[in-house]
């Protein structure tokens, strides 16, 4: 007798996901829980290089939304508010496929998280505490770096909000709509099957794999060397 199987293999479902936005999306996830806890802790030698971290990750990301895989572009996944309006709206058919990437909704999501934390990566780099941190770049601050790190904090409870957010979307979708997006961003394809979910293949050409792993990894090293520009004295 043949075993029975549960469905299609992993291998067979669509890809959404290319690799450099998975790194880039964990990579942030990481960066960013590192600045929140490094800094309750007063370790701003730590905060300092997660928000460098988070800033060439922000970069890339801009860059990757021109760049990168189908589902990476911000032309294919970033809608005008009439839009989201109608979307919120709409009632689709309960037994029509899901849309493959970003909804409109979630569109909204990732250019809000986006925005903070390059935020929050800018305003730290020219603030100061005056006693224990000055940022790689507060002496060249546009106005006080006192003022800077005032900027600063407003940040980090809007962060905290969208990060809630962030996850209150992934557990329904789990919960409610029994759809792994968490999964879906670690191995790149979707987590329905076949016929589940539609839209174009998210995959990208090898030597665009290379491109975008060669500018994630330059973008890092360009952010981190910047304390050597921070003046001596």
């Amino acid at each position: 007798m043949t075993p029975e199987t549960d469905g299609p293999k992993q291998g067979d479902r669509l890809i959404v996901w290319d690799l450099p936005l998975r790194l880039f999306h964990w990579g942030l996830a990481a960066a960013v829980i590192i600045s929140v806890v490094s800094v309750n802790m007063g370790r701003m030698d730590i905060h300092e290089r997660s928000g460098l971290t988070v800033l060439a990750l922000v970069v890339f990301r801009v860059i990757w939304g021109f760049a990168g895989g189908h589902h990476a572009r911000f032309a294919n996944f970033v809608r005008s508010p009439v839009a989201v309006i109608g979307w919120l709206r709409a009632s689709p058919p309960t037994d029509a496929p899901r849309p493959a990437g970003h909804s409109p909704l979630a569109a909204l999501s990732v250019i809000a998280l986006l925005m903070i934390t390059g935020y929050l990566a800018m305003t730290g780099m020219f603030s100061t505490d005056g006693i224990l941190f000055d940022g790689p770049l507060a002496h060249l601050a546009p106005v006080s770096p006192y003022l800077m790190a005032k900027i600063h904090h407003f940040g980090k409870p809007v962060l905290i909000v969208l990060v809630l957010l962030h996850l209150a979307a992934i557990l329904v979708y789990k919960f409610a709509r029994k759809t792994s997006l968490t999964k879906a961003m670690v191995t790149g394809r979707a987590a329905e099957a076949p016929g589940k979910v539609a839209g174009a293949d998210g995959g990208i050409s090898r030597n665009l794999l290379v491109v975008g792993m060669v500018l994630m990894a330059g973008l890092q090293l360009a952010a981190h060397a910047l304390p050597l520009f921070r003046p001596a004295w």
